[in-house]
């Protein structure tokens, strides 16, 4: 493999141009790929505050229907604790009502800021794992008794008193003083569930009551945190026995979950009412791999034949002393793996460049335009190991798509034929 590996280098230096055009031909395939698996990485993938997306349950928005309509919207807090909190077999259930923008400010500060906050419970902090800075989340006796304190993060705490050691310290939002309790590192607007700037116990402020829909419409979203992914369909069987017995209690008329609670991919492709298709999810995806990969490898197939044809004289001699067919096939595709991978290597780079500095763009959510926050990456998001063996697996099936054909017919060439050459 050594001998292989610096016949690959040689043949690079003899060639320049064509290895060049190989190796940008090869990083701008595995780029493009691996900006996909990237972005699929980052809405998916455990990583803090979201360590648990894998084993958690999401509910968003739902229907409230009777003899005059269809009212859809996001979920009362009522409605989450009467159908979900009881369940028995998750770990925890959560509800969060977010992106409420609100001023704020301290007492007798000159400063104002606009930050996202969210109104949650004391098993939010149990689904989530925040990187506490000082202080500690509200419990779930400060929920209960209504008390007003406030969590925030680490950019508004340093903009409203210049420094994060500010636990005790009081804070105006919407011009009502709230106690700081904890300051956690920035969350990035990529981790819909848990972003906030601000987090307050929902006892602290009045919801308006839907009577039309007879409180089951507002705007909280549930979050079910199982103890394994083995417990999801136990845990969905037994929401619905749950909202079924809730809906008997209704008078005018039901509440439909439309498939949900459901896993983090589908609660992403989900468009409103319509439960998303995991078969056309995975189609869709292997098309355009499928393309990504076809389109570059049918490029570098000719120009991997054309080098082939060039080193007919040497397959002879190898071939004379009885080189067989399979070794040559071997030999070749080592060799142009070796040149694969280092275009796989600044591909990767490449990818890693193109989320960084576009991420805005190719990693935007549906609602991050609503948000003061910022679609922030860090290393923990983005340095996957498996994004590695993704990128290795690229590199693999382009070189065999690339160089397999051409290899097997060189290697096939008459002996004399391939000895004329000489």
């Amino acid at each position: 493999m050594l001998l292989y590996s610096k016949q690959a280098f040689t043949i690079l230096k003899e060639n320049p141009l064509i290895s060049v055009i190989s190796i940008i031909g090869t990083a701008l395939a595995i780029a493009m790929i691996m900006v996909l698996v990237i972005s699929y990485e980052v809405k998916t993938a455990n990583y803090k505050p979201e360590v648990n997306r894998d084993r958690t349950l999401y509910l968003t928005r739902g229907n409230y229907v009777n003899n005059y309509g269809n009212s859809g919207a996001y979920n009362s807090f009522y409605l989450i604790k009467e159908v979900f909190y009881p369940l028995q077999t998750p770990e925890t259930v959560t509800a969060v009502s977010a992106w409420n923008e609100k001023l704020i400010s301290i007492p007798a500060g000159e400063n104002e800021y606009k930050a996202d906050v969210s109104y949650t419970d004391e098993r939010f902090w149990k689904v989530f794992d925040f990187r506490y800075l000082t202080g500690k989340p509200f419990t779930e006796e400060d929920v209960q008794s209504g008390i007003k304190k406030a969590v925030i993060n680490e950019s508004l705490a340093r903009g409203l008193y210049g420094t994060t050691d500010v636990i005790g310290k009081p804070v105006l939002i919407s011009y009502t003083e709230y106690i700081i309790c904890g300051v956690v590192s920035n969350v990035s607007t990529l981790a819909e569930a848990a972003y906030a700037e601000v987090w307050l116990p929902h006892t602290t402020t009045t919801f308006h009551k839907n009577e039309q829909t007879e409180n089951t419409l507002g705007s909280f979203h549930c979050y079910i945190l199982a103890h394994s992914k083995a417990d999801f369909q136990k845990i969905q069987e037994e929401a619905e026995h749950s909202m079924k017995l809730f809906n008997a209690n209704l008078k005018d008329g039901e509440y439909k979950l439309n498939g949900q609670p459901e896993t983090l991919l589908l609660q992403i492709y989900r468009r409103g009412n319509e439960q998303a298709n995991v078969s056309h999810i995975i189609l869709r995806y292997a098309i355009v791999l499928s393309i990504l990969l076809l389109v570059p490898a049918i490029n570098l197939s000719g120009m991997t034949l054309s080098r082939m044809r060039k080193r007919l004289p040497e397959i002879g001699v190898r071939k004379a002393f009885g080189a067989t067919t399979i070794s040559l096939i071997l030999q070749i595709l080592y060799e142009n793996l070796v040149l694969t991978i280092m275009g796989g290597i600044l591909g990767l780079i490449i990818s890693y460049l193109a989320v960084t500095l576009m991420n805005d763009w190719l990693l935007s959510t549906d609602t991050s335009n609503l948000r003061d926050g910022v679609a922030s990456i860090n290393a923990e998001m983005i340095v996957n190991p498996m994004v590695f063996i993704y990128a290795f697996l690229f590199c693999l099936v382009l070189n065999l798509l690339s160089a397999g054909i051409p290899a097997w017919r060189t290697s096939r060439e008459n002996i004399v034929y391939a000895l004329n050459e000489i």
